[in-house]
């Protein structure tokens, strides 16, 4: 992942916070009002956790956490009464030292969940929809091939949605022979984009979030997205559970930001 490495050296306080705290995980779904060795301020979610604090929540409403560590534990806790609320429960010990890898992945994904553009609460996905996320090359006329972003989408007549950046949201019918199909998509530019697919009776298909990236950048992007994508892979085979599909979308969302910012 030494592409991100090059990204990040640009922030120094950063890069620097993210080496003293290699170890702490994050607060990835918070509801209830729940402090960090009882801290006067609440937890957010995004917050760094470091393995061995104590969590702890009022218990005015039913409470729960859920807290992904860089060795791949996923650890839900959640309390409903007095008792259990404030006796609390201690985030455990590391069961591995995570690798570098790790490191930069949880620091990447905590940077892009700080960003007031990050989108990280998207509509809810139908069980019968197929999500998936992918880094496209930017081709030299502004367009990218749709066959790798959408293979695996059935032949047919789809209304497709497209968001970038800009917030402004185009839409255009697709007509779609499959996964040998030439369609090209025209973008404003290098960046995320979320696609949705939508077949004829109105019902959504597919979802894709798509970086296009520059030919310059198109290698070094592919090649961090996939090993990001092995980690989060094997994690959730050893902790079932793993929001694979949003922390892939933040990561490309990350690695845009990154390179807007060089």
């Amino acid at each position: 992942m030494w592409f991100l490495k090059a990204l990040l050296v640009v922030i120094p306080l950063i890069a620097t916070t993210a080496r003293m705290n290699a170890e702490d995980g994050i607060a990835w779904e918070v509801q209830g009002n729940w402090r960090l060795n009882q801290a006067q301020t609440f937890l957010r979610k995004g917050d760094s956790v470091a393995p061995g604090v104590l969590l702890t929540a009022d218990t005015s409403t039913n409470a729960s956490i859920l807290i992904l560590l860089p060795d791949g534990q996923r650890l839900l806790f959640d309390c409903s009464n007095a008792h259990t609320c404030t006796q609390g429960f201690r985030v455990p010990a590391l069961m591995a030292k995570p690798d570098d890898d790790a490191v930069e992945l949880f620091d990447a994904i905590r940077k892009a969940m700080h960003q007031p553009a990050t989108s990280i609460a998207a509509p809810r996905v139908a069980a019968s929809t197929t999500e998936t996320e992918v880094v496209a090359p930017l081709q030299t006329d502004g367009t990218v091939l749709l066959k790798q972003p959408l293979a695996a989408l059935p032949p047919g007549q789809y209304r497709m949605t497209v968001d970038g950046e800009s917030g402004q949201l185009l839409e255009r019918s697709l007509k779609w022979s499959g996964p040998l199909d030439e369609t090209h998509l025209p973008l404003p530019g290098a960046g995320v984009y979320r696609l949705r697919l939508f077949g004829s009776l109105g019902g959504e298909r597919m979802r894709v979030v798509l970086l296009a990236a520059s030919a310059e950048l198109f290698s070094p992007q592919q090649k961090a997205f996939a090993e990001a994508k092995d980690d989060l892979k094997e994690w959730d085979e050893n902790f079932q559970g793993w929001p694979i599909h949003e922390w892939l979308g933040l990561f490309l969302e990350g690695l845009a930001q990154a390179q807007t910012s060089k």
